[in-house]
């Protein structure tokens, strides 16, 4: 979504993956540059709900996100710090681990990385193993 909210823009973002899903679910498909002028604008609000958030999980949770997505680097490292993860070696036992993983994928982005077979390899270690061995 760096690119405007233009009709231009629109209009180029019918190569995405985001618009590929949403012509075969939307009601209208001629209404895609109104959802993606909203889009645009909404993305050029500042937000982070990162400690709301984080305060109120409970689940053990895997972050993921691309080395080229949208969402910094940093600021998925931030937010698994915000779970508990993160802050020290978990020593050779693991019994030092939380319940939240954080996986960065190389070479994917925001757009590409529900096609990404690491993400797919990712989601089902975290899934399979026992809750008993993510947790201090």
């Amino acid at each position: 979504m760096a690119q405007g909210s233009n009709p231009e823009s629109a209009e180029a973002m019918k190569q995405s993956p985001m618009y590929e899903v949403y012509s075969r679910i939307a009601p209208r498909v001629e209404d895609w540059p109104v959802l993606f002028a909203k889009l645009a604008e909404l993305l050029r609000r500042d937000y982070d709900w990162s400690e709301e958030i984080a305060a109120s999980m409970r689940a053990p949770t895997m972050l993921a996100v691309g080395d080229a997505d949208s969402v910094r680097t940093a600021h998925a490292v931030e937010f698994f710090e915000r779970l508990g993860g993160g802050k020290k070696d978990a020593g050779w036992d693991g019994s030092g681990m939380t319940d939240a993983r954080l996986c960065i994928l190389p070479g994917v982005t925001h757009y590409n990385i529900f096609y990404s077979p690491a993400l797919a390899s990712a989601v089902k270690t975290f899934l399979e193993t026992p809750s008993a061995l993510r947790t201090t």
